[in-house]
């Protein structure tokens, strides 16, 4: 009775221990929102109508891009370059990702948008805004700094 119940054990060790490999190359590693992002691209829905993407033109000429920062600490940094001397004023908030959505708060604000893409040098993303009485979905696009 011993041997069979060692032969048992023994051949349920080798089924898990097979079933539980993979192949961990074919496993896509996880693209991270963390990091420095440099505003490049927006556009404007409206109505269901999308105005054409368009390089973001409020990064000032002559001065490192605007950017926004999330931090592995939770913590949101947006940069703002403005003026000849490329003077930076930062914006400091937090940030949560909870499946596609993250929400910013920064000064009582409250912003969740949606995550439309992520890849390791590019991030879309879309939120509403009210713009005179209309309600704007507007199209971001980030590359990694």
């Amino acid at each position: 009775m011993k041997k069979i119940s060692v032969l048992i054990i023994s051949a349920l060790t080798l089924v898990f221990a097979f079933s539980s490999c993979c192949d961990d190359e074919d496993s896509p590693i996880p693209v991270s929102i963390k990091g420095k992002w440099n505003f490049d691209k927006m556009s404007l829905t409206v109505n269901g109508v999308t105005s054409p993407e368009l390089d973001y033109d409020d990064n000032e000429p002559g001065c490192s891009k605007d950017y926004i920062e999330f931090a592995p600490t939770a913590v949101f940094n947006e940069g703002d370059y403005s003026g000849s001397d490329c003077l930076l004023d930062i914006t400091t908030g937090t940030w949560y990702k909870n499946g596609n959505v993250v929400t910013i708060t920064s000064d009582g604000v409250i912003i969740p948008f949606e995550v439309v893409s992520l890849t390791s040098t590019t991030l879309k993303v879309k939120y509403s805004e009210i713009q005179d009485g209309t309600t704007a979905i507007v199209n971001m696009t980030f590359v990694k700094a």
